[in-house]
C-alpha cells in the first residue's frame, strides 16, 4: 500500500509541476485552449474547455503509474481525451522529444518548460514521511480515476490574469483516486493543490481499506470539523438552496475538487449538489480521503455510496454522478452540537423535501 500511495502522490506532484510551468510565460496567450466536443463537454457549461496542460498532466500521471505498476495498464482513466489541437499528446522518452511534440502547439519556450516539468524525477516532501505499516493491497484489483487539472476555467482565468477575487489558480486541484475493481469502493485518494500559498502547494491523502483508515498531508494545518456551512454550486436549484439554508450557511465556491478538499479539511461540513455535473474522476480521490476521515460521498437521489467500477465507454457522460452528490466529513468530530449528526440531518431534510 505504501508504494502505490507514494506513486500516486509523486504522480500528482508531476502534474502540479506541469500546471505551474504555464505561469512563467511572458505571453499569456501561449497556453493552448481548446473547446471540448459535445461528447467530452460537461453539460453544466455552455462551453467547456481543456488546455494542453490538462492533457499533458493526465498523460504524466498515467505513464508514471503504469510504468511503476504494469498491472494497472488499461485501468487508468481520466477526464481528458489525449488529443488537442489535432495532435495526440504523449510523454516521449526524452525531454527534447516531448518538447518537440509540444512545439507544434505552443511557443517553444513554453513547450520546453512543460516538457521539463513532465519529465521531472519528482519526489514530493511526503515521499519520505509516509507510514510503512499500511496494509498490503492487490494492485491488480485497482483502477484509477484522474482529473489532472480540476477547475480548468479557473486555471485559464488565473493564467490570463482575469480571475475573479477568491477564484483562479487557488481553486485548482489535481485529483487522483484508486478504487477496487471488484467492488467499486474508493480506497486511496490524493488531492494536490498546486498553487496554494504562492505555489508552495498543499497535498492531502487518505486510505480506507480493509478496515484501516489513515490520512495525512503536506502544508495541512490542524483543524476542527463542522465550524462552517455547506458548499453549494452557484448553479444549484434555488429551491434546494433555500431548503438547506434552514440548516446552516450556504457558501459558494468554484471547482468540485476545491469544494471536496474544503469538506475534507473542515472548511465546510458538506458539499451538496443535486445536478449531474460531477464525474467519477472528480469524486474518487476525495471520496477515499473523506472515508478515511469518517465521512462519505453519497448519491443525492438514492443516498447510496458512489461506486467507481463502471464499464468503459466512449461516452464520458456515462461516468457522471447522475444522481448528484452529498459529500460530508466526520460528523462525530463536529464542534457544533447542532451539527454533530450532519448525515442524518441532511438525509432527513431530503426525505422531508420529497
Amino acid at each position: 500500500m505504501t508504494e502505490i500511495l507514494r506513486a500516486l502522490i509523486n504522480a500528482s506532484e508531476r502534474a502540479a509541476l506541469v500546471a505551474r510551468s504555464c505561469c512563467n510565460s511572458d505571453n499569456k496567450n501561449d497556453l493552448l485552449v481548446a473547446e471540448k466536443s459535445d461528447g467530452e463537454a460537461n453539460a453544466r457549461f455552455e462551453k467547456d474547455y481543456k488546455t494542453i496542460a490538462d492533457v499533458l498532466a493526465q498523460e504524466c500521471i498515467r505513464k508514471t503509474l503504469v510504468t511503476k505498476f504494469p498491472e494497472l495498464t488499461g485501468h487508468v482513466r481520466g477526464e481528458e481525451c489525449c488529443e488537442i489541437g489535432g495532435t495526440s499528446i504523449k510523454l516521449a522518452d526524452t525531454v527534447d522529444e516531448t518538447a518537440e511534440l509540444l512545439t507544434s502547439l505552443v511557443h517553444p519556450s513554453l513547450a520546453k518548460r512543460m516538457a521539463v516539468a513532465a519529465h521531472s524525477d519528482t519526489k514530493h516532501p511526503l515521499h519520505y514521511q509516509l507510514p510503512s505499516d499500511l496494509p498490503d493491497v492487490d494492485v491488480s484489483d485497482l483502477g484509477i480515476w484522474i482529473d489532472p487539472i480540476d477547475a480548468t476555467a479557473e486555471f485559464i482565468a488565473g493564467i490570463n490574469g482575469t480571475a475573479a477575487l477568491n477564484k483562479g489558480l487557488q481553486v485548482v486541484t489535481v485529483l487522483i483516486g484508486a478504487y477496487r475493481r471488484s467492488t467499486g469502493e474508493p480506497v486511496i485518494g490524493v488531492i494536490n493543490q498546486p498553487f496554494f500559498n504562492s505555489s508552495q502547494g498543499r497535498l492531502l491523502w487518505g486510505i480506507c481499506y480493509e478496515g484501516v483508515k489513515r490520512w495525512g498531508g503536506h502544508n495541512v494545518e490542524n483543524f476542527d470539523l463542522g465550524t462552517a456551512g455547506i458548499y453549494m454550486s452557484s448553479a444549484e436549484d434555488p429551491l434546494i438552496r433555500k431548503t438547506f439554508m434552514t440548516i446552516c450557511n450556504i457558501t459558494d465556491a468554484a471547482g468540485a475538487g476545491n469544494k471536496l478538499l474544503g469538506v475534507a479539511l473542515g472548511d465546510a461540513i458538506a458539499y451538496i449538489l443535486s445536478k449531474s455535473t460531477t464525474f467519477l474522476w472528480d469524486t474518487c480521490g476525495p471520496h477515499a480521503i473523506l472515508k478515511a476521515r469518517g465521512g462519505d460521498v453519497i448519491s443525492f437521489d438514492t443516498h447510496a455510496s458512489i461506486q467507481y467500477n463502471v464499464p468503459n465507454s466512449s461516452d464520458p457522460q456515462q461516468f457522471c454522478n447522475a444522481g448528484g452528490i452529498i459529500a460530508y466529513g466526520d460528523s462525530d468530530q463536529c464542534v457544533n452540537s447542532n451539527l454533530r449528526d450532519i448525515k442524518n440531518i441532511i438525509l432527513k431534510t431530503l426525505a422531508n423535501r420529497k
